[in-house]
């Protein structure tokens, strides 16, 4: 089997990708993934033992798709260089901005949307020119597998490289020069990816996760909250890094809030070990994480809207609701990244901000308010990778929008010009005029130059 070493030394020496076959690769994937989306819809399937056939759908093609028709759309446009006046102080002459393919680019994709989040950035790697080397999950084998195919129906394979493997895979992978390495997936292993990589002083960009908080106002319909609320925290039975995480909301608004998340969550899923719309926990380590968590929590607090029981042979968890845990209880130390959410009750927006800023900067964060001065208040006064009004998850799908983290939620950012940029190298390129007046400001410096030189510090 070859190793990453090996297909690392191969893309090397191989030239990066013109417009044209850039262009020509980028239409190619999209047939082939339109062609093989029952077989993605099955390994994904495979890999959970229960996958929702409409969420694969929507989160893992109907994106990927979306980004490649954007792309298509603007890619010329990105690849131009940008030319601007160089100002008064060198009248006459200009730079640019020339964007450069920076070589061969490794991307580490993770196991809870692992078909989207590999062909996602390999997308914007390509646009920009670059060769690239993608190590999928090994928790979704049969994902990874099914990216290596269609990476093989169109690419060559000195253009693209997918190492499949285990973690000693994925550690040689991150230990290689790549020019840019982009890696999805916890902060723990983030810290151990950016380690990695610095040995090389290659660049990374880390999207991570984090507790993402949802604050509701005093005014905002329960109703609707809730609704978006479920929507977004259990899709994918919330493995989703950007899945709401707990919320924050008035004491006097907590268990009405309660009672809509529960009326929501039946009429969602209703007999929840037998409902196809209900994803299930990636495998047993994760699901008995889950338990573990569950079990931390004082009885009294827990709310099984459909029941505890659970399917432990497909690792079917139930939606589990936690009455206002305290702040150090296991359900409030990190990213839950499951089915589980905590409601907690403030007396203030101000007491709410203070447990968003007293906690690492979350990947996103959730406003739900028509109230202007409330939005603005939240977010002016808290610092998130993203955020959204009014709805769940929705601002990852955007076109053209920008997808990244802040602190410990990560670093960088990709999706549309933004992924363009991350694998570019932006390179500046100053023209001198004909008329070279640089002279002035050059010895010896004669007392007119003196002048010149006096005059032109105070411009």
């Amino acid at each position: 089997m070859t190793t990453p070493k090996q297909q690392f030394d191969r893309l090397v020496k191989t030239s990066n990708l013109t417009m044209s076959k850039r262009i020509a690769r980028l239409k190619k994937i999209k047939t082939v993934i339109i062609d093989h989306t029952d077989d993605i819809i099955l390994a994904l399937s495979s890999d959970y033992g229960q996958r929702c056939e409409q969420e694969t759908r929507v989160a893992e093609i109907m994106i990927c798709i979306a980004e490649i028709n954007h792309t298509l759309k603007h890619i010329k446009s990105w690849a131009k260089p940008k030319f601007s006046g160089a100002g008064i102080k060198f009248m006459f002459c200009k730079n640019a901005i020339l964007p450069q393919p920076l070589g061969v680019v490794g991307i580490i994709a993770p196991w809870n949307y692992p078909f989207n989040l590999a062909i996602t950035p390999l997308i914007a790697a390509i646009s920009a020119g670059n060769k690239v080397m993608i190590k999928p999950s090994e928790i979704t084998p049969h994902t990874a597998d099914i990216i290596a195919k269609i990476c093989s129906l169109v690419f060559k394979d000195s253009e693209v490289a997918v190492s499949l493997g285990e973690l000693e895979v994925a550690q040689e992978f991150s230990e290689l020069p790549f020019k840019h390495l982009l890696f999805t997936g916890s902060t723990a292993v983030g810290k151990i990816i950016m380690k990695a990589a610095a040995n090389n002083l290659t660049p990374v960009t880390l999207e991570l996760g984090g507790k993402s908080p949802v604050v509701i106002d005093d005014k905002y319909d329960l109703k609707k909250a809730a609704k978006s609320i479920i929507g977004g925290k259990f899709y994918n039975a919330g493995q989703t890094c950007i899945a709401p995480d707990y919320i924050l909301i008035s004491k006097n608004r907590k268990q009405p809030l309660i009672d809509a998340l529960i009326s929501e969550i039946k009429k969602c899923f209703n007999t929840i070990l037998t409902s196809p719309d209900y994803s299930a926990i990636v495998n047993k380590r994760h699901f008995s994480r889950l338990e573990k968590i569950a079990q931390s929590c004082d009885s009294e607090q827990c709310i099984w809207p459909l029941g505890d029981t659970k399917d432990t042979d497909k690792n079917i968890f139930p939606p589990l609701l936690v009455d206002n845990p305290t702040s150090d209880s296991p359900v409030m130390e990190n990213e839950i990244f499951g089915p589980i959410l905590p409601i907690i009750s403030t007396d203030s927006i101000t007491e709410s901000l203070n447990i968003i800023n007293s906690a690492p900067n979350p990947l996103t964060l959730y406003i739900f308010s028509n109230n202007s001065q409330f939005i603005d208040n939240v977010l002016t006064n808290t610092l998130s990778g993203s955020a959204a009004v009014n709805e769940t998850i929705v601002h990852f799908a955007q076109d053209g929008t920008g997808f990244g983290g802040v602190g410990e939620s990560g670093m960088g950012s990709y999706h549309g010009k933004n992924g363009f940029d991350t694998f570019s190298h932006l390179k500046t390129v100053y023209y001198q005029s004909r008329l070279n007046t640089n002279f002035l400001v050059r010895a010896p410096f004669t007392p007119f130059k003196k002048k010149v030189v006096k005059l032109l510090s105070k411009l």
